[in-house]
């Protein structure tokens, strides 16, 4: 029977055993905490994708919300601006600019002149006359007066800017505003010195008027004559006013 003699003492044999064992168990661990760190790595790296990502979105988000934004904006101007069309078409249909200027420009007194004139629709509250039958009727049963019922129509306000030698001319312009028919409820804005040329002072005035609603009768019944006034002084520039 063969028989093997380890002339190895134990203790060494015990050390080496032990040793391997640690040895495996470093390389384990190695190892171990390379798997852990590369999932780390991975999951970071997905992360900052995710997160460049989701900024993308959310940059992409912005940008088409300022859009339907815009969008949203250009649609109510546009909204906006058409029913203002359809306002001032309905209201000028049978009342044409040129003979609303050609009123405004006839009615100016002497060394009185124009710069600028506005105009926009404007929500008015009117009161609308009860009927004469239930007038009537309540006047007979002794009831207290009904006040009639108040309703809004479109109206079209004008802004006159314009330029004369005294506040007489203004006021002379203003009543002869008031008397035509054309126009309604003819207010003063305001009335200043204004320094026209070198030397020379002026008035600048501005008027406030709504277009009567019988404007276009009174306009067949008065249609605006040809001719044009002398002596009223030229039109000053943008420019020339600024200065």
């Amino acid at each position: 029977m063969l028989r093997i003699l380890n002339f190895l003492p134990d203790d060494y044999m015990h050390r080496r055993r032990v040793r391997r064992a640690n040895i495996i168990c470093a390389l384990v661990a190695v190892g171990g905490l390379l798997l852990v760190g590369v999932a780390v790595g991975l999951t970071a790296v997905r992360a900052i994708g995710m997160a460049a990502t989701r900024d993308a979105v959310d940059r992409q988000y912005e940008k088409a919300s300022r859009r339907i934004k815009d969008l949203q904006q250009l649609e109510e101007r546009k909204t906006g601006l058409l029913h203002k069309a359809e306002l001032s078409a309905t209201l000028l249909e049978r009342v044409p600019r040129s003979h609303i200027l050609g009123r405004l420009t006839n009615h100016l007194p002497t060394e009185t002149s124009l710069t600028s004139l506005s105009m926009e629709p404007q929500e008015m509250r009117v009161e609308k006359p009860a009927p004469k039958a239930e007038a009537a009727d309540n006047s007979k049963k002794g009831n207290k007066k009904v006040k009639p019922p108040k309703q809004t129509e479109t109206r079209l306000r004008f802004r006159l800017d314009g330029l004369a030698e005294t506040d007489v001319q203004v006021a002379e312009y203003m009543s002869r505003l008031s008397a035509d028919p054309l126009f309604e409820r003819v207010d003063l804005q305001f009335s200043e010195e204004f320094p026209y040329e070198e030397g020379v002072t002026m008035r600048r005035f501005q008027l406030s008027f709504v277009l009567s609603k019988g404007a276009a009768k009174a306009l067949e019944q008065a249609p605006l004559r040809p001719g044009t006034r002398s002596g009223s002084p030229r039109v000053p520039t943008p420019a020339e006013e600024a200065s």
